[in-house]
């Protein structure tokens, strides 16, 4: 298990990019706790359950996930106020009105979204060209028809494009660790039952 979890730490560093933004922390902190929580995969994981690799990559999201949960808790529960004396803590008014209100996204759902985007980003990146106008042209809304108008297409040709887009679209998300989509619209990571 030791070389499997060691010929992993690329994707460990590579999903720590992702997370970047996580407040508090640089990236080679983030890295740090991403090969810890690929560790902590390889100690728990059972064979009989299915793949590593997706295994592994979920078990790191989820680290990381929490982890940037927790930063941000603790960045609103400590803010500073630069306008109090020596930058003394805000007070229970300010936080109050630093507080979320409940039809703003929850900070998992913001986290879970901005996975969601940055992982498309990459998969589109990766497409060819003709893939990408496509896939574009269908998110904002238009038909196969008005694609084919657009590209001096057929709708049956535009029909092909899309069906072989979103085919490679799906697989170098499941290389990625990710399986279709949530209730809300945002990428679903595989999870080990």
């Amino acid at each position: 298990m030791d070389a499997e979890i060691a010929k992993l730490l690329p994707l460990a560093r590579h999903i720590a990019r992702d997370f970047s933004n996580i407040p508090g922390l640089d990236l080679p902190e983030i890295e740090i706790q991403a090969q810890e929580a690929l560790a902590a995969a390889g100690r728990q994981f059972d064979p009989s359950k299915g793949d590593f690799t997706a295994y592994a990559s979920q078990a790191v999201r989820n680290a990381l996930r929490s982890l940037y949960e927790k930063q941000v808790r603790h960045h609103h529960h400590h803010a500073y106020v630069l306008d109090q004396p020596g930058g003394m803590q805000s007070t229970q008014t300010d936080l109050v009105q630093n507080t979320p209100d409940k039809k703003q996204e929850s900070v998992a759902t913001q986290v879970n979204r901005a996975e969601s985007i940055a992982a498309l980003q990459r998969a589109m990146t990766q497409m060819p060209e003709r893939y990408r106008v496509v896939l574009t042209a269908i998110g904002q809304g238009l038909s196969y028809s008005e694609i084919g108008d657009q590209l001096g297409m057929t709708k049956q040709g535009v029909h092909k494009i899309a069906a072989a887009a979103l085919q490679s679209l799906r697989e170098h998300l499941e290389s990625q660790g990710f399986g279709g989509l949530d209730s809300v619209g945002l990428l679903k990571s595989f999870r080990q039952e």
